[in-house]
């Protein structure tokens, strides 16, 4: 897919644009057997406020680049309001970005993205970030020999060399962690579960039967206990359900376990069965055969993604986070889950970093969110 020097950037009108714009990770990875390629139905859909009310908050730019009548890029301008407001005034985010290896291809996204969100008074920009940062976030730059985790971002090696050659530079970086089955927990694991036992703290799976109640409990959790890490911004009721909502045919409850101290909830792990390998096997079809695939593939699926694990700031050093950790792990193997990931931990994040370290993970990947100033 090597295009023609001549490069035509344009933004996002019609319906052939939309559809040039969703599909085309579909021909940069086609070649890739490990991509696990999301449904192409939910990739349509992204784009539709009344099924993603995340774009309901937030504007948004797109923009696909053309070589002659072929897409050969895209990117996103991404201006959230409340992100500026909270944590970085002046700040636009990038995202979705792919491109055929041509600086000129990449050079032409980033100059329509950057002078767009510039006219928005936007002086930093950062990404690549999807949408928001519940979404994918980060740039692969390490781990390349390692299958992507489902709902992590992936991308070739040489997307690095584009992204830099543009003037952005590594802002944070964000670890992915593998974990097997197998061993005994170490001396000062336990010493943490027995710290949380005295202190009465009580772990417990989902109630599948009470799955809207539930679903409160865990948004509850989820906004607070991160409400302190930089670039979080507080996730509404229906953004979050919706988001649920998309996982509730095939999570397990057991995966989802929540810390309760004196009756009230403090604290939260949530993990889903890893669909990766099904998603790199039906390639984002579920015509004719990808429903029936996935129906019977999820059955086997013998690795889980541990996406969250959060405690209410006020309850931290209590042995909390340990304890969860210890009990869903203690879950995935009663399921029959015999590895894992834990994805995405910040740089930043040193006490998850010893805590999965502890408890026997190991640093698989690395995704990097990148920076620049605009002139």
């Amino acid at each position: 897919m090597r295009p023609a020097r001549q490069t035509q950037v344009t933004p996002v009108r019609t319906r052939g644009d939309h559809r040039a714009f969703w599909t085309l990770p579909y021909e940069i990875y086609r070649d890739v057997p490990a991509w696990a390629a999301p449904l192409r139905r939910d990739e349509r859909d992204r784009w539709d406020p009344a099924c993603n009310p995340t774009l309901q908050t937030r504007q948004v730019w797109r923009f696909v680049a053309w070589c002659g009548r072929r897409a050969v890029g895209r990117i996103a301008a991404v201006l959230d309001p409340e992100l500026a407001a909270r944590w970085a005034p002046d700040t636009g985010l990038f995202g979705f970005f792919e491109s055929v290896d041509e600086p000129e291809v990449s050079a032409s996204l980033f100059h329509a993205a950057e002078i767009t969100l510039r006219a928005q008074g936007v002086r930093r920009m950062l990404g690549p970030v999807n949408l928001s940062f519940h979404d994918e976030m980060g740039l692969l730059v390490d781990g390349f020999d390692h299958a992507p985790a489902f709902l992590t971002p992936f991308n070739p090696p040489y997307y690095t060399h584009l992204v830099e050659r543009q003037g952005y530079r590594p802002s944070f970086d964000q670890h992915a962690y593998r974990w097997i089955a197998g061993g005994t927990s170490p001396p000062v694991v336990e010493r943490a579960l027995q710290r949380a036992a005295r202190a009465g703290v009580v772990i417990r799976g989902l109630h599948r039967e009470q799955w809207m109640a539930e679903l409160h409990v865990v948004h509850t959790l989820y906004n607070e206990a991160f409400k302190e890490l930089w670039g979080f911004v507080p996730i509404g009721w229906h953004d979050f359900r919706a988001r649920a909502e998309g996982f509730k045919s095939f999570y397990r409850p057991e995966l989802i376990q929540i810390a309760e101290l004196d009756g009230r909830a403090v604290g939260f792990a949530l993990a889903l069965p890893d669909l990766g390998p099904i998603l790199a096997r039906i390639r984002g079809r579920l015509w004719p055969f990808g429903s029936a695939y996935l129906a019977f593939g999820i059955r086997r699926l013998h690795q889980a993604r541990c996406m969250l694990l959060g405690v209410l700031p006020a309850f931290t050093g209590r042995g909390i986070a340990v304890a969860l950790v210890a009990r869903l792990i203690a879950a995935a193997r009663d399921l029959g889950f015999t590895a894992g990931e834990l994805s995405l931990v910040h740089q930043d994040n040193h006490p998850t970093r010893r805590l999965i370290e502890t408890m026997g993970g190991t640093a698989v990947r690395t995704y990097r969110v990148y920076e620049k100033t605009l002139s």
